[in-house]
């Protein structure tokens, strides 16, 4: 680019002796032309030189620009008072510094950063404005991300529930946000500027304050890496403690180390703690309400059996007398079959009563299975021969169990019984062992043909007093069995459970260890 230097205020003697070198002058403006956009005008504003750079960044070529004002490439975004303080300050012959955005011949905007400035006559007056400009357009773009990006983090901290706040490397905070300021009671004025570790510090220990080496904050200060608690307290302005959940990560430092800053989260679990207070207290009373129901069931059904072993045996004494007449001997048996049944439901609920107690003491032992099932279908034949109902048997297992033998019994004779009683007639009981080799374990089916459970109410099942709307029925029962039978295998280290589909029929079965040593053969359905 070419500059006239004609009544540029120096004398022609002083233009001649100045030591100008042709080649680095031309290197000088070479330069130049790489990195700025380079103008020049008359004293009225006529654009009378650019460089290349302007033509590439306008789209203007060099033609099109010459003769014309700076006017070509105005962009409208700025108000006429930039322009006028501008062109003011040149005309006085001062330098003139801003930021401008201008618009490009196809449309579009850049921005840049221009000094401007004047070229005075021998009489002290503008000739001629030097513009020069560096693009800063990505810059600008970058910071209005950058400004939008902050925006939209500074409403979501200020939206926010949960209490957020940020420290420099030496703990003093730097921002915090309005949730974190109502939950702890400060003025924003009262914590910016402050050391957070003696404001709130946070301690697992709500009555005193730690040092600075057991504060997840200060810790991560130290060592950059990030923290998360849910035991911990913050202290309030007013001298409460509030228990929150915590995280701390580090911010500031691309390596993650140590001199870095971070920024904390934290939520109030106030609520929270006092509700796992209240069901902890709740829990409470319910152990306590229900030892002092089993203990209440335990007196007294030991007070129930006195007398009903008194009824039984007259009631026994009774049926020996010859002297009674047939409608007299029946009365007598109707004595002794309800008392006989009034102490097998004593003897349940005094069984509920030990296991719900803690008092109920197993003793297991190998218990040989196929012998203990002979015992059990001897028991529950006689009453099934009465309703014509039929044992469908698996073939010999050959296993053995590792169970108490006498409560192991209890709860098959249950579950056999149950299936005779809520049988039809002349139905069928089916039998059925499922062994599980890895696990060392072995399941006992027992199917029927019963009328079946409706699957809205297996839930119940097991459940003390819970006879799934049998209490109006023909068929005696407590409900207790199958809860007593539950706690029974569960206890033994089992589990139980019963699948059922209404019109034909139930499978209730119970699953046992089986005893080390080899393992079990032959078993099948």
């Amino acid at each position: 680019m070419h500059i006239d230097m004609k009544g540029s205020g120096l004398q022609n003697d002083q233009i001649c002796n100045l030591p100008i070198n042709t080649s680095r002058y031309e290197q000088l403006r070479h330069a130049i032309d790489q990195h700025a956009i380079v103008s020049a005008t008359d004293e009225h504003g006529t654009i009378v030189e650019v460089n290349d750079t302007f033509c590439a960044i306008s789209g203007y070529n060099r033609s099109e620009l010459i003769g014309q004002n700076h006017r070509i490439v105005k962009s409208g975004v700025h108000s006429d008072s930039l322009y006028r303080d501008m062109w003011g300050t040149i005309t006085k012959g001062r330098v003139w510094q801003g930021t401008v955005c201008n618009r490009r011949k196809g449309g579009g905007y850049y921005w840049v950063e221009a000094t401007i400035v004047p070229i005075l006559d021998e009489q002290g007056r503008p000739w001629r404005y030097i513009s020069i400009r560096t693009d800063i357009t990505a810059f600008k773009q970058a910071h209005e991300q950058l400004s939008l990006e902050l925006g939209r983090t500074h409403a979501l901290l200020e939206a926010l529930g949960e209490g957020v706040f940020g420290v420099d490397s030496l703990g003093v905070c730097t921002f915090i946000n309005p949730a974190a300021l109502a939950m702890l009671g400060y003025e924003q004025d009262e914590v910016l500027g402050k050391n957070t570790h003696q404001l709130f510090h946070c301690t697992v220990d709500p009555t005193a304050r730690v040092p600075e080496g057991e504060c997840p904050v200060c810790d991560t200060l130290m060592d950059g890496i990030p923290r998360k608690t849910d035991d911990n307290n913050l202290f309030c302005k007013d001298g409460s403690y509030l228990p929150v959940s915590l995280s701390v990560s580090p911010i500031g430092c691309s390596d993650g180390g140590s001199g870095c800053g971070v920024v904390a989260v934290f939520r109030d679990l106030s609520r929270r703690k006092a509700m796992e207070t209240g069901l902890i207290n709740a829990r409470d009373e319910a152990q306590a309400a229900n030892r002092a129901k089993s203990l209440f069931l335990s007196n007294m059904s030991h007070e129930l059996r006195t007398p009903l072993n008194a009824i039984l045996g007259f009631g026994q004494l009774l049926e020996a007398d010859h002297g009674l007449n047939p409608d007299q001997l029946d009365s007598v048996q109707e004595i002794t079959d309800a008392g006989g049944h009034l102490l097998e439901l004593v003897d349940e609920v005094l069984d509920l009563a030990r296991i719900e107690s803690g008092r109920l003491v197993l003793m297991p032992r190998p218990v040989l299975l196929d012998d203990l099932m002979d015992e059990c279908l001897s028991l529950a034949t006689p009453q099934a021969a009465n309703r014509g109902i039929c044992f469908i048997l698996p073939a010999v297992s050959g296993c053995t169990l590792y169970a108490d033998r006498t409560r192991l019994k209890q709860a098959l004779v249950n579950l056999l019984s149950n299936a005779v009683k809520y049988n039809r007639p002349t139905g069928q009981i089916r039998l059925e062992y499922e062994l599980f080799p890895v696990e060392r374990r072995i399941r006992i089916h027992v199917h029927d043909t019963g009328a079946g459970i409706a699957s809205d109410k297996l839930s119940e099942l097991f459940q003390p007093f819970h006879r799934l709307g049998q209490e109006l029925g023909e068929v005696e029962g407590t409900g207790i069995g199958l809860a007593i039978t539950k706690q029974l295998v569960e206890a033994m280290g089992g589990t139980v459970g019963a699948t059922s589909i209404l019109g034909v029929g139930s499978d209730f079965w119970l699953e046992l260890p089986l005893e080390e040593g080899p393992a079990a053969m032959g078993i099948s359905s």
